[in-house]
């Protein structure tokens, strides 16, 4: 019997880059970990594909993946605690729990690709690897490191001692209507200003790893490291906005804030900070904005 005609339940993460932006459409080093906020999937056979959630739009991307594993139709209810739109990559958490359910025994790098293969069927978005893995093969207490040219990975240590701020920056982007597809076209095409993100930034993943192998892990240099990729992520791809710039200014005088940068494409939406555990109280009121704090988690396909 197919596992897909009996009920099933998976359950998948969040996920959040720590550093390594605007790399992982040119093949580049990534450094995301998956995180505990979780989406978790039930179904059952079904004379058609169908779906119960708070968040609408779930159909398309329980049925992509489904098709994927050439599963049959489905009737699959959803409940979730990565919120959409603050940049845990709540539809990676979607297809990976979906996948997980149906096909347990999948290895994880196998239905990472999976996922996002569905993702870009599902929205016709040509999405990279890097969530999908994050949220498949992230490890409680470790951060992925991730080749998304040739899709090896290792995991690295990321010290307990430190809490995962994501900061609404409550600047609503759409990308269409922003000039990301343009920043990528000039990444791709070589544009030495672009460029010149590309490598720095990749330089900044090898040092953040080096940071965190240390015996002791150097978090002044995280700090540090998550400055300079804002930095150069303003001045050299220029996605950010003077209202972000100033979160992560107010960010970093918060005591025991390690460092703050724009995430993902850019343009508004979250930031990332790094605080010292124990530090988080008045954090939120010193950035203005309201702040999801999260931890490592272990992924849908950690056996």
């Amino acid at each position: 019997m197919k596992p897909e005609a009996q009920p099933w339940t998976g359950r998948a993460p969040g996920r959040v880059n720590l550093i390594g932006e605007h790399v992982d459409y040119l093949g580049g080093r990534v450094l995301p970990c998956a995180v505990d906020r979780f989406t978790t999937a039930r179904g059952r056979p079904a004379a058609a594909w169908e779906v119960e959630s708070g968040v609408p739009g779930g159909l398309r991307y329980v049925r992509a993946i489904g098709e994927r594993l050439d599963a049959g139709p489905q009737h699959v209810e959803l409940e979730s605690t990565v919120p959409p739109g603050a940049g845990l990559s709540s539809s990676a958490a979607l297809l990976v729990s979906v996948a997980a359910g149906l096909r347990p025994d999948l290895d994880g790098a196998e239905a990472a690709l999976l996922c996002q293969a569905a993702e870009q069927s599902a929205t016709g978005v040509m999405v990279g690897v890097m969530d999908q893995f994050a949220s498949a093969l992230g490890r409680a207490g470790q951060a992925l490191l991730l080749d998304c040219g040739s899709l090896a990975y290792r995991h690295v240590p990321f010290p307990a001692a430190l809490v995962i701020a994501v900061i609404d920056s409550g600047v609503e982007r759409n990308l269409p209507g922003t000039p990301y597809n343009l920043r990528r076209r000039e990444a791709e095409a070589g544009m030495p200003k672009r460029l010149r993100h590309v490598e720095s930034e990749l330089a900044r993943v090898d040092a953040f790893v080096a940071a965190l192998e240390r015996g002791e892990p150097d978090l002044a240099a995280l700090g540090r490291l998550l400055l300079e990729s804002h930095a150069s992520l303003r001045h050299d791809f220029e996605v950010s906005t003077p209202a972000v710039d100033a979160l992560v200014e107010r960010a970093c005088s918060h005591p025991g804030c390690l460092g703050a940068r724009i995430m993902g494409a850019g343009f508004g939406g979250s930031l990332l900070a790094l605080l010292e555990a124990g530090r988080e109280p008045g954090f939120e009121a010193a950035v203005g904005r309201p702040v999801l704090y999260c931890q490592t988690a272990d992924g849908a396909f950690v056996r």
